[in-house]
């Protein structure tokens, strides 16, 4: 049976089902429930304050990513987009700015898009820009980031950029552009053998050593142990100053990894704790870990021991290969 105009759109913007956005700021999560299918059709309705979805799935994959300009530049968007391989579409949001989306047949790793998005930006000297999906991979327990959708009632339309100039061109109409975008998906090999022939890397090949905090491109396997394992393994009183200064260093030596995103974390991850520590000591200790600007993983501390991994060759360099 052929798909709806409004399958369509739901399959063009698939992504986390555990949780979504609201256009207001807010999330929502339900855990044992996907997304109704009532919230995608408020939403081309325009009705309420509109969805935002998540595009990356715990399995590091997404059907959808973007860059959100987040101002009117959309002769920077149309510059973007020709960057880009394959079909993608440029929106105006509903502040009047620009985005830019790609849309996949398959699922696809997340760092592939994620990457060659950020290579284009740091091509055109705007690496400051934001790229949905914001991580290559998530730590077991988060969400990531969501992005409002387009196409919000009569707001957020998909527009043709001219060729001549910057100005926002024509607007398609809803149900044309949601088969043209749904018939033109991407390949997901198209992009990633544009990712290899731009030297992009998977998270787990990058480079491993970093002179300044933030310069890592992977997130610590000990960080993600200790967050993942935080109910089964909380952290005890005694270890808590050592392992949340450590926690915090790999998290923010992670380039991926925002300041908010790293202390949110950390308060999870004190939440689990026997018992929790204060929320203002563990605001100090955050503060301390990314004023220093450190760069080791602190995993060879005798009060990480409990919580590291067997083969961190830090922790156990003897079983360094």
């Amino acid at each position: 049976m052929a798909l709806t105009t409004g399958q369509k759109f739901i399959q063009l913007f698939t992504g986390r089902s555990d949780a979504h956005g609201l256009g207001i700021g807010r999330i929502e999560k339900h855990p044992n429930n996907p997304i109704p299918v009532e919230l995608y059709q408020l939403h081309l309705k325009g009705e309420g304050s509109g969805l935002g979805i998540f595009p990356l799935r715990d399995d590091g994959t997404v059907l959808f990513a973007a860059i959100d300009l987040d101002e009117p530049d959309f002769e920077t968007a149309k510059l973007l987009s020709d960057m880009l391989p394959g079909v993608t579409w440029i929106e105006r949001s509903r502040s009047g700015n620009a985005h830019v989306w790609a849309f996949f047949s398959e699922p696809v790793e997340g760092w592939i898009p994620r990457g060659i998005m950020k290579f284009a930006l740091d091509a055109i000297g705007r690496p400051e820009v934001e790229v949905f999906p914001k991580q290559d991979r998530l730590l077991e327990g988060m969400v990531g980031n969501y992005i409002n959708l387009p196409l919000h009632g009569d707001d957020r339309p998909i527009i043709k950029v001219p060729e001549s100039d910057g100005a926002t061109g024509y607007e398609y109409p809803r149900a044309e552009w949601i088969e043209e975008a749904y018939e033109t998906r991407n390949d997901p090999e198209e992009w990633r053998v544009r990712a290899l022939a731009l030297g992009i890397q998977p998270p787990e090949e990058r480079p491993t050593s970093g002179r300044e905090q933030g310069d890592l491109g992977f997130l610590h396997d000990c960080a993600m142990s200790i967050y993942k394992n935080r109910e089964e393994n909380p952290v005890v009183e005694g270890h808590r100053n050592a392992v949340y200064f450590h926690f915090t260093t790999q998290l923010l030596n992670y380039k991926e990894m925002t300041e908010p995103e790293a202390r949110e974390l950390l308060h999870e991850l004190n939440e689990a704790a026997d018992p929790p520590a204060p929320e203002r000591e563990v605001d100090r200790i955050f503060n301390n870990a990314r004023s220093g600007g450190f760069t080791g993983t602190g995993c060879d501390d005798p009060l990480m021991a409990p919580y590291v991994l067997p083969t961190c060759p830090i922790a156990h360099p003897e079983k360094k290969a």
